[in-house]
Parts: structure tokens; C-alpha cells; sequence
């Protein structure tokens, strides 16, 4: 039987630094595997499934270039989603390094929501998007 120091024990295990949070999440650095980033899901009266929903998106267009392209590959959802494992971007260190234009359906257009893995821009923040995601770029109006 664990106990509650078992469960800390070993998200101490996974998760080193706290590197940026947002209203349902929190970010750290992954101690076992640099190349990812540990998204853990804050508890909530109610939740809303973000690590959920931007695996789900990663599975369903991963073999989708011109989706795939713009997105941090998700590669580990805990069993109830709590925490996620997802590729680790380098933050963009300079606004004039985001595009104009983005594809239509990322809808959370925040220059911390994106970042660079292998000279690629891509989004990691996709909990929340237009579900059937067209290809088409519009203006992106950077908050």
C-alpha cells in the first residue's frame, strides 16, 4: 500500500524546476528525460481536461504534416490525466522571431505559448483549439 510521501516521493522523482504555470497547469522540468517538460494538471473543483485534450489533438494529427508541424509532440499521458510528458521547446527569446500568420486552429496565441524544437516554431499550448483544425493561416494578433 502507498501513502501520500510515496506519491511525493516520486513527483519529486519526475519533476525538477517549476517552469511556468498557467490557469490549469504547471510546468516543470522533467529530472529522468531533459527533452521533455512534465505538465501537471492542477486540482480543481472541476477540470478541464487540458492534458487530455492536447494529447488526444497530438494523437489524432501527429502523422498530419501541416498540423503536426506547429505542434510539441506529446509523448506521456498518465493513466487519469493528470500528467503529461511533452517535448521540451526552447522559449522564443525574442518577439520578432513569431510569425505573422498561424494556422487557424490555435486559438491561445500568446508568444509564451510557443517555443523552438529543432530550428521548428512550434505551439505548447494546445489544450485549446478549433477541433477540426484547418491548415489556413490567418493573421496572428499576439497578446
Amino acid at each position: 500500500m502507498t501513502d501520500g510521501r510515496t506519491f511525493e516521493d516520486a513527483f519529486n522523482l519526475l519533476c525538477g524546476k517549476l517552469i511556468g504555470e498557467g490557469i490549469h497547469r504547471k510546468v516543470f522540468e522533467c529530472r529522468i528525460a531533459s527533452q521533455y517538460v512534465v505538465k501537471v494538471e492542477q486540482e480543481l473543483d472541476w477540470r478541464c481536461f487540458a492534458n487530455v485534450n492536447e494529447m488526444r489533438f497530438w494523437t489524432d494529427h501527429q502523422y498530419y504534416r501541416p498540423v503536426a508541424r506547429w505542434l510539441a509532440p506529446c509523448f506521456q499521458l498518465s493513466p487519469d490525466g493528470r500528467i503529461l510528458l511533452q517535448h521540451r521547446a526552447t522559449p522564443v527569446a525574442d518577439k520578432s522571431e513569431l510569425p505573422k500568420r498561424l494556422p487557424s486552429f490555435l486559438t491561445d496565441i500568446k508568444p509564451e505559448n510557443f517555443g523552438w524544437i529543432d530550428k521548428q516554431l512550434v505551439c505548447v499550448d494546445y489544450a485549446l483549439v478549433n477541433e477540426a483544425p484547418s491548415t489556413r493561416l490567418r493573421k496572428a494578433e499576439w497578446d
